[in-house]
């Protein structure tokens, strides 16, 4: 998601995306924690009130943004899956294209799939991180189409490939795994290590 400036002016109607462009920048320059809704407001070039309009507080704004990330990354791994080979090639895919857009706004991603706009009653992240899961599933039942995977629950074939390409994306991130996987070349050959092993595990042979 990028951000853009403005000057004090925006057109009828599309404050809310404003705030949110503006956000999404002040998000992957300072973290989650370091603006509030005044600097957004300053960013977007609007009043200190106007994003009172939209959001009643940070975390409403905040769980707005991370709606527009899985938005974001629900629509990379859905043409990554598009693909006419076969499962297991479109799994190998997946995972790239999922380490690559995780990569590219670790912010996003933390604020995506972390816990700092949980609320009280609120259902989180969780009906949004779903279409993620949707993704997986689709491509978990593509295999048993065919015959290319283990004869079990499909959602659990799907969250054990979603969560290991999840993990390793978050190893990325995090900086945990060698500098070398810095270079997208060294991340792409660990992603497609790390998806031919969970194919390996769930595969029917």
């Amino acid at each position: 998601m990028t951000g853009h400036s403005t000057t004090g002016h925006y057109h009828h109607g599309d404050l809310r995306n404003a705030l949110l462009q503006a956000a999404g920048k002040l998000l992957r320059e300072q973290g989650i924690v370091g603006f509030s809704l005044r600097d957004v407001a300053r960013a977007a070039g609007v009043s200190h009130a106007a994003p009172y309009r939209h959001f009643r507080d940070k975390a409403a704004l905040l769980r707005a943004l991370s709606g527009l990330g899985f938005e974001h990354l629900h629509a990379a791994l859905t043409e990554a899956a598009a693909s006419r080979r076969g499962p297991e090639q479109i799994l190998i895919e997946v995972t790239r294209v999922y380490v690559h857009t995780v990569m590219q706004n670790p912010g996003m991603t933390r604020l995506m799939f972390g816990t700092v706009i949980s609320a009280e009653g609120d259902a989180g992240n969780a009906p949004a991180a779903s279409s993620i899961l949707e993704v997986f599933l689709g491509i978990i039942k593509a295999g048993f189409a065919v015959g290319a995977f283990r004869d079990r629950d499909p959602r659990e074939l799907a969250l054990v490939a979603w969560s290991t390409m999840h993990g390793l994306a978050m190893l990325a991130v995090g900086e945990v795994v060698d500098a070398k996987y810095k270079d997208m070349k060294e991340l792409d050959a660990l992603a497609r290590t790390v998806a031919e092993n969970v194919i390996y595990g769930i595969s029917r042979s």
